[in-house]
């Protein structure tokens, strides 16, 4: 662990004590909100050098001409290129033809006055060009693979001769794409189906690309990611489509088996204006479809207890815990009509035992167990993990139909249903606490795909996506009360079961339009997110001891008021609310030279949020705003330096890009809004009312009530999150199949959102670093407005610079392998303590001083300085005369991810509330900066082995085995308890969170499971 120093840096909030009040406090107006902090941003916005170098390129775009287009596409690709005879001149009206040799698509342009063509919007597979015109061979081009969103730059150069003659070549587009703008890559149907994948979770791939950091997730949750410095900002898509669940930053609404993943496109900077909703990271896993062949495969994997290493975290002598596997898998696609129609379709199902993941193992000590026991807990409520478990089914089947010449049709119904047991985390929990998790999802999609003229084609997708996630008691579940003995353990009743999060339903409809005129592809769009939101929560009731002979003596009725605190949530658990997403783009990609592409365009998003409830007792409460200035400029410019077999290709590009509203902020400003329709009330053991051990109240009871509310709502000026992005890259072509790619990236974070406690004012006294320490008593001096004790709002004021250099060195498939290596160095900075992300151990942070954001400046929760990341795909073929050695060379392949990262980021807290802001456990000590703490560093190698045994020629088998973390490399990416003991100056008193002296969370020890498949 390190800790940082702290930095001097100028900034504050504005001061609100007092300052603006009405006379009669209790008809505040919106007024007293409005926080004037426009000119402090406006500041910081001159002072962003990449701003400035934007805003330029903004000017040259506007002051003329806005022909708008997209460097990419999100389920297809385009191919272009230049005719040319032998002398370099352009061949004006020539003939191209493009044909999927594998569905038999095919489509016609001509060239035009300077020889240039373009076919956008292909299905993805491998094409064969054809070029005729008058008074030249024929020239064939074969070879050519589209991925998605690729722009393939084939040029053509024709021999002088007759049609009768043909010349045929064989390769694929420059490895040092000239058409290329963004920063990513797709990973091929080779990588997805043939790199190992233990945890059975693609999503898990988005780790393996440049600029991306984080870890993954064991089984089919979402992995930890952070892109362009910021956390959890992931655009999740599916075949193009939304797939991002909408209320907290990281989360994906449908979960995905490799089972139906063809490709992985994976971008993080310079994607165009068709694409937004993110300043992180856009994942767009593809689904197969089916070709003119018939094809498909069965597998069956399984794993055992003792195939697997013990937990890093478990005592030496604890029982191992079940890590058992069973995974089947099923997937056929072919013709339905030859050329014209075509089917796919994919069944997983995995059942699989997670009570050896590290956060499942229970840490309650032996004589505590035996104390428990003793008075009434049983035994089995004491395993040495929770035995967590999961039962997965997937399936999914799409068609793709050629309805005539014009128009293409896709469609696509996939399922998702689990059932987790036990789905709690270990620690102090005992089994008691337990759940059952149920989650269940389905989504039917289609696109309609046109070619209206010559020169325009249209696209038209639509979506209905459904997610519904519960949570329950089981036959292990505590009933009655929930007890927490602080240290100790929690026992009784679950607190989260009965409860909806989420049920979500979205509706999607997007429109795009591609016109083709000259050198310019213009590309026009809009479209529609419909999501509509169910959630139910937790409704308990819970008693608080301060140590375990507290608890003895309240069971045996020496003493029922020795409890800390009793909490019980009275009101109405459940809450509906809608929203709408809109957006617009337009955008152009210009081939201004045979060397240079332009591509620019602009963007506009409308988030429609929900309503809230004009009752609310507090002004802010009842109206949130709907910001309406999302308009987000995009350049992108690439140069090809040199021409030919090792090329040299520059890019670079600038934007703006909006991230989407987390429906969780409104969610919370509607259920704590001041006249609570949920609430948790909570009593000392000397309160009026206050019930004696075990009793509970189910309503308020007679003369008691309600004590002043906290509440939390969303700033008057609330503006939505966006992010100024800019990066240059320059790729060298090394041989044909090989390019180094060297790269610079800066993101500048505006608007990050973040909550404050506005409501505490006239502070009595000072921390030793200069933090205000506020009064626990409410009155008129010592809160803002005393009708409530905090109000927790939600500010868009924080910011953000990031700033990386990338190395990529990438090998497409030839010569029996294929690899991609990267390696990133960053440094991520940020005022902004986040909540409502995905991410472990963020907790209730808020600003370290309500008076003063600059005291948060500091690490973001998402530096992690360096990140290297290796895939490997090899199946060598060899040709030996000796039979033997041929057998026993050929037919094998190896896949292998390896990683290697700085540790992450964590946050040192005082255990008690320094500054008596009301939130306990948030701030952090004196002389101690936000997110100072790292863990160690982190090191991975995944293995996969196959061998396949030939049947016929269209048959064959595979055996193969998978390792995840082969070398049982002990990589810790968490420290249990991060707060530190504190005197009432803030300063510490206590030992700092050490990896190793304190209790850690590891990622998992080594996995190793075997496998069968048969493939046809």
């Amino acid at each position: 662990m390190t800790i940082s120093p702290k930095k001097s840096r100028t900034g504050s909030f504005p001061d609100i004590s007092g300052q603006g009040l009405p006379q009669k406090r209790e008809n505040n107006s919106l007024e007293i909100f409005k926080l004037s902090r426009r000119n402090k941003m406006r500041e910081l916005f001159l002072k962003s050098k990449p701003l400035s170098l934007f805003l330029l390129f903004a000017v040259v775009i506007f002051s003329g001409h806005l022909v708008v287009s997209g460097q990419s596409q999100a389920i297809n690709a385009q191919i272009e290129g230049i005719v040319t005879d032998a002398n370099g001149a352009a061949v004006p009206s020539a003939t191209v033809v493009v044909r999927n040799i594998e569905t038999g698509a095919e489509r016609t342009v001509a060239s035009d006055a300077n020889g240039v063509y373009r076919v956008p919007l292909l299905p993805l597979g491998t094409y064969r060009v054809t070029v005729e015109a008058a008074n030249f061979k024929r020239l064939v081009r074969e070879g050519i693979i589209l991925t998605t969103g690729q722009t393939a730059s084939v040029n053509l150069s024709l021999e002088t001769g007759g049609l009768q003659e043909t010349v045929t070549i064989t390769s694929d587009a420059p490895i040092a794409d000239p058409a290329k703008i963004d920063l990513g890559r797709v990973m091929n149907t080779r990588e997805v189906q043939n790199l190992p994948l233990v945890s059975r979770n693609p999503y898990n791939f988005a780790l393996l690309q440049a600029n991306v950091t984080g870890r993954p997730n064991v089984e089919f949750g979402v992995p930890r990611i952070s892109a362009n410095g910021y956390a959890r900002r992931t655009n999740y898509q599916l075949d193009g489509n939304n797939n991002t669940q909408a209320d907290r930053a990281g989360i994906r609404l449908m979960p995905i088996s490799e089972t139906f993943i063809s490709e992985v496109q994976l971008v993080t900077n310079g994607f165009s204006a068709e694409f937004g909703n993110t300043p992180g990271l856009i994942m767009n896993a593809v689904t197969p479809s089916g070709t003119n062949d018939l094809h498909g495969s069965g597998s069956y994997r399984f794993r055992r207890t003792g195939m697997s290493s013990r937990p890093f975290n478990i005592s030496p002598t604890a029982v191992k815990p079940e890590t058992d596997v069973n995974n089947w898998t099923a997937a056929v696609g072919g013709p339905i009509i030859k050329d014209r129609w075509h089917f796919y379709s994919g069944y997983e199902y995995v059942k699989r035992g997670l009570a050896g993941e590290p956060q499942r193992t229970i840490t309650i000590t032996e004589a505590n167990k035996a104390a428990l026991q003793a008075a009434g807990v049983p035994a089995s409520a004491f395993p040495t993990a929770i035995p967590a478990s999961q039962k997965v089914n997937f399936f999914i089947v799409r068609s793709d139909v050629q309805l005539n010449a014009n128009h293409r049709l896709s469609g696509r119904f996939n399922f998702f249903k689990n059932t987790s047991p036990n789905n709690i985390a270990g620690g102090l929990n005992t089994l008691e606490r337990s759940i059952d998790f149920k989650d269940k999802s389905y989504s039917p999609s289609f696109q309609l795909a046109s070619i209206i003229s010559d020169n325009i084609l249209n696209e038209f997708r639509f979506q209905f996506a459904r997610r519904d996630s519960r949570n329950s008691a089981n036959e292990n579940s505590g009933t009655g009360i929930s007890v927490v003995i602080t240290g100790v353990a929690n026992i009784g009743a679950p607190e989260n079961d009965d409860t909806i999060a989420p049920l979500q339903k979205t509706t999607q409809f997007q429109d795009n339009l591609t016109w083709t005129n000259g050198n310019h592809v213009m590309k026009f769009g809009g479209g529609l997110n419909h999501i509509a939101d169910t959630r139910r929560s937790n409704v308990f009731a819970r008693y608080t001891f301060p140590n375990l002979q507290a608890y003895l003596d309240a069971l045996s009725g020496a003493n029922p008021s020795g409890f800390t605190t009793f909490v019980e949530a009275f009101g109405n658990p459940d809450i509906q609310y809608t929203s709408n997403f809109y957006n617009f783009f337009g955008q152009d990609d210009w081939k201004f030279t045979r060397k240079l592409k332009v591509n620019f365009g602009v963007r506009y998003d409308l988030y429609d949020v929900p309503s809230a409830f004009a009752d609310s007792p507090f002004s802010a409460s009842q109206d949130f705003k709907i910001d309406k200035n999302n308009f987000a400029p995009r350049l992108g410019v690439v140069y090809a330096l040199r021409d030919g077999e090792r090329p040299t290709v520059i890019r670079a590009s600038a934007g703006i890009y909006y991230d989407t509203v987390y429906l969780d902020f409104y969610q919370r400003a509607l259920l704590n809004n001041g006249s609570p329709r949920l609430f948790n009330f909570s009593f000392g053991p000397t309160s009026t009312g206050a019930p004696t051990f075990p009793n509970t109240l189910g309503t308020l009871p007679w003369g008691v009530t309600l004590p002043v509310q906290s509440i939390e709502t969303i700033a008057p000026d609330f503006d939505n999150m966006y992010a100024i992005h800019f990066n240059a890259q320059v790729e060298q072509g090394i041989t044909e199949d090989l390019s180094v790619t060297v790269g610079y990236i800066h993101s500048g974070g505006r608007h990050i959102p973040i909550y404050r406690n506005i409501n505490r004012i006239n502070p009595t006294s000072f921390l030793a670093d200069g933090r205000p320490i506020f009064s626990n008593t409410i009155n008129s001096t010592t809160r803002l407005d005393p009708r409530f004790n905090n109000i927790l709002m939600a500010e868009s004021v924080g910011i953000s610079e990031y700033n990386a250099l990338t190395i990529q060195l990438n090998k497409r498939f030839s010569q029996g392998y294929q690899f991609s290596a990267n390696y990133t160095l960053s440094k991520s900075e940020d005022d902004a303590p986040e909540q409502n992300l995905v991410a472990t151990q963020v907790g209730n942070l808020v600003t370290q001083d309500p008076t003063n954001r600059a005291r948060d400046f500091g690490n973001s929760l998402a530096d992690q300085r360096h990140t290297f990341v290796l895939s490997f795909v090899g199946r060598p073929q060899f040709n030996f005369e000796n039979r033997t050695l041929n057998y026993l060379l050929n037919n094998n392949q190896l896949g292998i991810i390896a990683t290697a990262n700085s540790g992450e980021r964590f946050n040192i807290r005082s255990t008690a509330d320094i500054n008596l802001d009301g939130f306990t456990g948030a701030d952090n000590p004196v002389g101690i900066e936000r997110n100072s703490g790292t863990t160690p560093n982190q090191y991975n190698v995944d293995l996969r082995y196959s061998r396949f045994i030939p049947i016929t020629e269209r048959y064959r088998a595979e055996i193969f085995g998978e390792f995840l973390n082969v070398f049982n490399i002990n990589s810790i990416f968490q420290i249990n308890n991060l707060a530190v003991a504190t005197d009432a100056l803030g300063n510490v008193t206590g030992p700092l969170p050490n990896a190793k002296t304190g209790q850690v969370t590891s990622l998992d020890s080594r996995q190793f499971q075997l496998g069968f498949k048969f493939i046809f």
